[in-house]
């Protein structure tokens, strides 16, 4: 199945399968790969999919480049492109299962050099492939009101918590962990019956959350959650 991994200044973001005939990449919440980022407009680029070969296409003559080069039609992947969205690159591959982000931090610029030859390309993608890093796998439950067991996953860079105009806090992806930080309202989020103020707050297994009446507890796997 073809994938595309999402990666910001080498850090990595995000996998994404490609299952659906089509996709939108973009900043709307609904986008099928959504990147959260003003550089990138809420529909940007589309991709489909038909009889196993993938392209990428820009919406509304918006800027999308293909291994360094600005494209207006739709163009055809191929394993180890490199497309880039604002400041946000997407690496395709046709079996990728995730990035060591360790090594893609010290690997991604050197295989984004113009004038790369394809077989260089190719054989650094492959490497970078071989060190495998699983999706972020952090998962919120929900320990009370209506949504009481449903479980979140933690699969974005960022993750928003609340609605618009009330008390919201945002969980962010990074490479050592998950962290919490208020984002709107005039109440911040409490770690523990600790309130996080202003600070960016690791969250680790178990921590409980409230924001307002509504308590959540942080899991570092999916199935530690599942067991609760």
């Amino acid at each position: 199945m073809p994938k595309l991994t999402l990666c910001f200044k080498g850090r990595f973001i995000g996998l994404h399968n490609l299952s659906e005939t089509t996709a939108t990449i973009g900043r709307a919440a609904d986008a099928g790969i959504h990147i959260e980022s003003l550089a990138v407009a809420e529909r940007h680029a589309l991709i489909t999919l038909n009889n196993e070969q993938c392209h990428i296409s820009p919406i509304d003559d918006h800027k999308v480049w293909v291994n360094h080069h600005p494209i207006t039609t739709p163009t055809q992947l191929s394993h180890g492109d490199i497309i880039q969205i604002g400041k946000h690159e997407l690496f395709f591959s046709e079996n990728a299962i995730g990035l060591n982000p360790t090594f893609l931090k010290d690997n991604v610029h050197s295989i984004n050099q113009p004038g790369r030859q394809p077989g260089v390309s190719k054989n650094a993608f492959d490497q970078l492939l071989h060190c495998i890093n699983t999706l972020p796998t952090g998962t919120i439950q929900i320990l009370s009101g209506r949504h009481l067991g449903k479980i979140i996953p933690l699969q974005r860079g960022l993750t928003r918590l609340g609605l618009t105009g009330d008390e919201c806090a945002v969980i962010a992806h990074r490479n050592d962990g998950y962290y919490i930080s208020h984002l709107e309202g005039d109440v911040p989020p409490k770690v523990n019956n600790q309130s996080i103020g202003n600070s960016c707050v690791r969250l680790r297994e178990g921590n409980e959350i409230q924001m307002g009446n509504i308590r959540m507890r942080f899991h570092e796997e999916i199935v530690q959650s599942a067991a609760m």
